[in-house]
């Protein structure tokens, strides 16, 4: 006979099996997860916060895990309690009011929502997987190197965004960090982004990151010929929620949520993962590299 309890346990495994392979939004994702941080932020547990809207616990939580669409109202009296205004507060309600489109995509116009996401689903994630096939990955970029990239048509937004950027790398040292895989074609190291003794600084930053436990830096040479290159991605695992893949192309930035095309580009990570040197060869070429930026 099954006890009580083993069945409860196969209950509880079979509902969390079911989140995990339901496709939530990422809309919906981003803004219980930023719900959450303002609560949390405004020192208030899910029941206090919950009372000062007239709902219940229960509801708050579904919200903040993303298992139930909030209502504008929902929003904009949490919002009143967390005494959130101005540009944050519109960004907010923008999210509410586009949380059900199947996709997310954005242009330049609206980057900082789409930022203010990545950085919430960075905190959250258990793993993550960036192929970079143009530019080194914002979470391992030096400020001088970032700055270079930043500067190119950005305008008065650089510093604003540079400050933001160097921010998110404290995700990479808190505790309980994700592990984080960069994959990086050669191309990345080869170009001299903002001058050679910059690159030479940026990739011996490169060979400092490898050498923390949750960072591996994976290099793919020329020398192991073409491949079909699907852009700039990273895959986001969670220990509680389902996949999420951030997508960064020129001009464009979005997240992909459907079991389709996150499995897809896990499956591309994968093979890109073997066509790479492994941890120590990469490393080694990273110094090569960054001895040849230095006699250029």
């Amino acid at each position: 006979m099954v006890s009580h309890s083993c069945r409860f346990a196969a209950t509880v495994e079979a509902d969390l099996i079911g989140h995990m392979n339901e496709e939530l939004p990422a809309r919906r994702r981003a803004l219980g997860a930023e719900l959450a941080a303002l609560r949390v932020n405004a020192n208030l547990t899910t029941v206090d916060a919950a009372k000062r809207i007239a709902t219940s616990a229960a509801t708050l939580n579904r919200i903040e895990n993303a298992h139930r669409a909030a209502r504008i109202d929902e929003v904009t009296a949490l919002l009143a309690v967390y005494q959130v205004v101005g540009k944050r507060r519109s960004r907010i309600i923008g999210l509410v009011e586009d949380v059900q489109s199947p996709g997310w995509l954005e242009d330049s116009q609206r980057l900082e929502e789409m930022v203010e996401a990545l950085v919430q689903f960075e905190s959250q994630a258990a793993s993550m997987v960036h192929f970079a096939p143009s530019n080194v990955p914002g979470l391992l970029q030096t400020p001088r190197y970032a700055g270079a990239i930043m500067g190119d048509g950005l305008g008065e937004d650089a510093e604003k965004l540079l400050a933001g950027r160097m921010d998110r790398q404290k995700v990479l040292y808190k505790l309980g960090a994700p592990s984080y895989t960069a994959i990086l074609d050669e191309s990345v190291l080869r170009r001299p982004m903002g001058g050679r003794f910059v690159m030479a600084d940026q990739i011996r930053w490169l060979i400092d990151c490898a050498k923390l436990p949750n960072v591996d830096i994976r290099v793919i040479p020329f020398k192991y010929g073409g491949y079909s290159s699907p852009g700039d991605f990273t895959v986001f695992d969670f220990r509680d929620a389902p996949t999420l893949v951030y997508i960064e192309h020129s001009g464009a930035w979005g997240f992909l949520h459907s079991q389709d095309a996150t499995g897809r580009l896990q499956g591309i990570a994968t093979k890109l993962m073997r066509m790479a040197l492994d941890s120590t060869d990469s490393v080694k070429f990273l110094t090569m590299m960054a001895a040849d930026h230095d006699r250029s």
